[in-house]
């Protein structure tokens, strides 16, 4: 006769229950894991700031283009643009003007805080105050530490909005609320007090600043105008002279 020996190691009125809440278990740990790794780390917006506004101090030129929305008023604005920036402070391009309702292309030479202009009507450059046509000097936009990068720092609540991508390029979405005065200064505004909208995408390979997009009381203090900014050819070899006066 046989005794049937019965020594489980799980109690079998509790045994299936258990197991399969361990099974259960394993893969909900999986699932994380797994998220985990796809997802990867989390970006700290205001470190990327930091690393972008290095990245932009570093280098000794960059080509932007400029172009708005809802530009509109009665005096001299800025609507658009593009050039070359070259350290220390100095810039050439053609920038797209409304004076008075007339849309003008004029091209435009920045060194050493002297600003030329040269207007349709006549024969060459001629020295002007940029604030005349609705705009700060846009040779400070090269500047460490009151131009384009020193914005990057001036982020309240930075966060970071998802990505993006631009020619080609992928693009971290950095938002944040600018005061009013540091945009001001840099570009122009209607109403200095007010706090301007930001979205700086930052190429998620090189932490290259690629686009600045400016939302906020530029021509009106009670209508939001908006400015676009892309940057491209980091670096590359640059002239700026002194144009001959008409």
């Amino acid at each position: 006769m046989y005794r049937h020996l019965y020594s489980p190691a799980i109690p079998a009125p509790f045994g299936g229950n258990v197991i399969a809440g361990l099974r259960r278990l394993a893969v909900v740990i999986t699932a994380l894991l797994l998220l985990g790794a796809c997802g990867g780390p989390s970006l700290d917006a205001t470190s990327l700031l930091r690393t972008t506004k290095t990245a932009l101090d570093g280098t000794s030129s960059f080509h932007f283009v400029l172009t708005s929305a809802n530009v509109t008023g009665s005096g001299a604005e800025l609507t658009g643009g593009s050039g070359d920036m070259k350290r220390p402070a100095s810039m050439s391009g053609e920038l797209q003007v409304s004076i008075l309702g007339l849309a003008l292309s004029v091209p435009v030479v920045s060194l050493g805080g002297t600003f030329w202009v040269k207007l349709p009507t006549g024969s060459g450059f001629s020295t002007a105050n940029p604030a005349d046509y609705g705009f700060a000097d846009p040779a400070k936009l090269i500047d460490p530490n009151s131009g384009l990068s020193s914005l990057l720092l001036k982020c309240q609540s930075p966060q970071v909005e998802g990505d993006d991508r631009l020619n080609g390029e992928a693009l971290h979405e950095i938002g944040c609320s600018l005061p009013g005065s540091a945009v001001a200064a840099l570009l122009t505004s209607a109403d200095a007090s007010k706090s301007v909208a930001a979205t700086f995408g930052v190429d998620t390979g090189s932490s290259q600043l690629r686009r600045v997009v400016l939302t906020g009381p530029f021509i009106s203090k009670s209508t939001s105008s908006t400015y676009t900014l892309v940057l491209t050819n980091y670096g590359e070899n640059v002239s700026v002279t002194p144009p001959a006066s008409g």
